[in-house]
């Protein structure tokens, strides 16, 4: 059989095997060992072996885990309480300023914690009962909290930028300070969505009324929960793109910083820390085995010359890039509606990065719009992550189709956004030539 054939089969059979519902790392692991097994024999005990070493042996990706741990101390002490206290203070008699006021939290929680489903858990628990209590839509309510969260994949630190750059070789510093621009600007759009929905439907996003505006002197008061929040932020960007650190350590600093914070906030206990390291240990576990699965999957038909050949056969077609730019998104598109974005990147990236690195495109550019690709994969229906953490924590009477229906008009910004990234990649590009270059 030729390299294009068995790696036709390969993706083919692990659909098969997805279908019935077999979860992702498996259908990825036993066909990539299999193949293995089928065309080298014990020669694939050998990949299954590297590729655990190279997971292991990587200094890149020990910053998932240290990200995710701060995300989930930050999570356990309630700062992201204190965070939204604030907004709702600040909020005023603007329609929607308590949905616009949830983006801004969620876009602060994303620069803090790099994974989305804290974020959503906690504004799941605080924000969308607060703003059901003011007679806010459902779905809009919801809406917001799953799309906010998930601009912990776009704006830095974000884990899913740490494991593209370990998979591609592209700095991680270049890579987050590339997502900067871009996840502010999609903050902004949702908040502009929801302004201009409360103004052309006032009964969706009411404003508060006056019994519930507080006194300045309160609001005043409230700003100190911001300090430490931005101090944060400025300590782990700042120390990366001056130079002073690198991602991995600047993730260790962060860990350090949020265990600091928690202690400042006399909310640090064992049973915190407990919580905290628990779901650590569960996420990374997870994403362990998915990219090891991933990896001998992908290092069979790579080791077959399946991917030198794919290249090949596409460039001898002429295409138009941008042509080839859009199958590509739109294929990342499909998958993330039934797969995990993790599956997603180990699979793909080593077919497509050398076409479209061979296209002229810019590898950082290129991994944003994969990461912007897969912040939609999380809220897309039917298997969106952040669609099942939001029921998990969803008052009793949000239910599914509520929580579908909401996603639907942010999924809509976020294809529009990212044609807006295609057409203009020096948005993306313009802040790391700046810093790095």
């Amino acid at each position: 059989m030729s390299p294009f054939a068995v790696t036709a089969l390969m993706f083919l059979s692990m659909l098969l095997l997805m279908s019935t519902g077999l979860p992702v790392v498996y259908c990825l692991g036993s066909i990539g060992t299999l193949a293995a097994m089928f065309l080298w024999g014990e020669g694939a005990l050998d990949i299954l072996y590297f590729s655990t070493m190279e997971l292991m042996n990587n200094l890149v990706l020990s910053a998932v885990p240290l990200f995710i741990f701060m995300g989930f101390i930050l999570h356990e002490s309630k700062i992201a309480k204190d965070l939204f206290d604030t907004v709702y203070l600040w909020a005023g008699r603007a329609r929607g300023a308590l949905g616009i006021g949830t983006v801004l939290i969620c876009a602060l929680m994303a620069a803090m914690l790099g994974v989305s489903s804290a974020t959503v858990l906690s504004m799941g628990v605080i924000a969308v009962p607060a703003m059901l209590q003011r007679k806010y839509d459902r779905r809009l309510a919801v809406g917001i909290v799953q799309a906010g969260g998930a601009l912990g994949f776009l704006i830095p630190p974000s884990t899913m930028m740490v494991m593209y750059s370990f998979l591609t070789g592209v700095s991680v510093g270049k890579l987050f300070a590339a997502g900067v621009i871009p996840g502010l600007m999609l903050a902004a759009c949702y908040a502009i969505y929801i302004g201009v929905l409360a103004w052309l439907k006032p009964e969706v996003a009411p404003a508060l009324s006056k019994e519930e505006l507080p006194p300045l002197d309160v609001k005043l008061k409230s700003l100190g929960s911001l300090i430490l929040p931005l101090l944060l932020i400025a300590a782990i960007l700042g120390t990366i793109f001056l130079g002073l650190a690198s991602p991995t350590e600047a993730a260790a600093f962060g860990a350090a910083g949020a265990v600091l914070c928690a202690a400042v906030k006399r909310r640090l206990s064992l049973q915190m820390l407990s919580d905290a390291c628990r779901q650590t240990f569960s996420i990374t576990g997870f994403a362990g085995y998915i990219i090891i699965a991933a990896l001998v999957f992908s290092k069979v038909y790579t080791g077959l010359g399946a991917t030198a050949m794919i290249k090949q056969m596409v460039l001898s077609l002429d295409p138009n890039p941008i042509l080839i730019m859009a199958v590509i998104q739109l294929s990342f598109f499909l998958l993330g509606m039934f797969m995990d974005d993790i599956a997603i990147l180990f699979m793909c990236m080593p077919i497509y990065l050398p076409i479209v690195v061979a296209l002229g495109f810019d590898p950082v550019w290129f991994g944003i719009l994969f990461v912007i690709n897969m912040q939609m994969a999380y809220i897309t229906p039917p298997y969106g992550l952040n669609l099942f953490y939001m029921k998990a924590v969803a008052p009793p009477e949000v239910t599914l189709p509520d929580i579908y229906r909401g996603a639907i008009p942010f999924i809509l910004i976020q294809a529009a956004f990212l044609a807006l990234m295609m057409c203009f990649p020096e948005i993306t590009t313009w802040l790391p030539n700046k810093i790095f270059d």
